[in-house]
């Protein structure tokens, strides 16, 4: 069936046009839930930096269902796209929305476009905020290493020389049971 058949039968526009509708009620969903992880990651942001650890955990669980949520919906928009695919003659192993909007009608065209940018800015914000916070963990981790070393090392006997001129070790000091913080 050509694009021309596809656009022009009854059939296939009634089913496109469904399958358009759901595949934008997903992208919208998308969009909020996006929306709701970079504001996530944000207040993690605020955590990490006011060393609030105890409201972290809360963070962490939420931001785990918003990531189920979005795994959930992806799913389903590949599906759609896949389908929209077919009946728009794209690409249906890798739908793209951008393709796909290249071969719609020019409004549900844009509709598609509009949608795809705002999903990747969404998506890079909340990448950019998410290795931030990953640098911050990773830099008190550092910190926490470094004082647990030196609070081990303080710990440890100072050597002393024996009898003989030669140097005496002394029983093992204190030891830190784990580095976990």
């Amino acid at each position: 069936m050509s694009l021309l058949t596809n656009h022009t039968d009854p059939t296939s526009l009634a089913s496109r046009e469904a399958i358009y509708s759901e595949l934008l009620s997903c992208l919208d969903d998308l969009v909020k839930i996006y929306r709701s992880l970079l504001e996530v990651v944000r207040k993690e942001k605020e955590i990490l930096v006011e060393s609030r650890l105890d409201e972290l955990n809360e963070n962490n669980k939420a931001k785990d269902t918003l990531l189920v949520r979005i795994r959930s919906l992806e799913n389903s928009r590949t599906k759609l796209a896949r389908d929209l695919a077919v009946l728009t003659s794209s690409d249906v192993d890798q739908p793209r929305l951008l393709e796909l909007a290249s071969n719609m009608p020019k409004g549900q065209g844009d509709r598609l476009r509009n949608m795809h940018s705002v999903l990747e800015l969404l998506v890079r914000r909340v990448s950019e905020v998410n290795k931030a916070n990953e640098e911050l963990v990773q830099s008190a981790l550092r910190s926490i290493t470094g004082a647990m070393e030196a609070i081990k090392d303080g710990l440890a006997p100072a050597k002393t020389y024996g009898q003989k001129g030669s140097m005496e070790q002394k029983p093992e000091g204190g030891a830190l049971v784990s580095r976990e913080a």
